[in-house]
């Protein structure tokens, strides 16, 4: 878009009302984004043959037609996207049976920076969080996240359990968060979290997914909307069956 079209645009909007600046949280589906999100997790045979099976297939093409069209295969759970409860709860609900009213409204950008660090944030940390946490709000927390590299141990933040619990009873809608995670991928493999015999697994997903407070991993951006109070949306394409899929999240100031 040129200048004088930009220029255009922006008046049409604000005539209509449509006066903000929009800011785009989502990263791409791409390998880089894989590898950036996981890191070493994709040394394990497993991990690599699910998150780095992306792929478009031309079906047509301007060589031979008028248009052009592909098929597409990725994982449910990659780059910027939204757990339903079926992720984590057996019988839970699926992607097509969210409440997508949970996934648009008003949130708050907590500033939770610690550095490039493992470290879990508490209730207590979530209760001194500015802007304060409110009932109703969508909760995205910066924290910095550093990019992740195949070669080195991922650190990350992540939320644990008792901080899980604070943000059910405080009756947030949702959460959000930079890594790939809500929770410390690489510590719950080395707890056999993946294991279908595993004590506890996974408890800050079960604890927000069984109360309906759904969770959006991987969004990048947020140092640009830290510390405020924002218009949020988070929407995934309806597959029926799915416990997730990816999400184009965007935020929007008044100007």
């Amino acid at each position: 878009m040129n200048a004088q079209s930009a220029a255009e645009t922006m008046l049409a909007d604000e005539r209509l009302g449509w006066n903000f600046e929009l800011v785009d949280l989502t990263r791409p589906i791409t390998p880089e984004t894989v590898e950036a999100l996981f890191g070493d997790l994709l040394a394990g045979e497993q991990e690599k043959a699910y998150f780095t099976k992306i792929e478009t297939k031309a079906a047509w093409g301007y060589d031979t037609s008028p248009t052009t069209a592909a098929h597409l295969t990725i994982p449910d759970h990659i780059s910027t996207h939204v757990d339903a409860p079926l992720h984590m709860i057996e019988g839970g609900t699926p992607l097509e049976g969210m409440d997508i009213s949970r996934l648009i409204g008003e949130a708050v950008v907590v500033d939770l920076y610690k550095g490039d660090v493992d470290y879990g944030y508490t209730a207590a940390d979530l209760e001194a969080a500015q802007p304060r946490i409110e009932p109703g709000d969508i909760v995205l927390i910066y924290s910095g996240f550093k990019d992740a590299v195949v070669t080195e141990r991922m650190r990350q933040t992540y939320l644990t359990e008792e901080g899980a619990l604070w943000l059910v009873e405080r009756g947030v809608k949702a959460v959000g968060c930079e890594p790939s995670g809500i929770e410390h991928t690489p510590n719950g493999k080395d707890a056999g979290w993946y294991s279908k015999d595993a004590e506890h697994p996974w408890p800050a997903h079960r604890a927000l997914l069984r109360n309906d407070v759904y969770i959006i991993e991987g969004l990048t951006n947020l140092d640009r909307i830290k510390g405020r109070r924002v218009k949020f949306c988070a929407l995934p394409a309806i597959l029926p069956g799915l416990s997730g899929f990816p999400v184009r999240a965007v935020a929007w100031l008044d100007r």
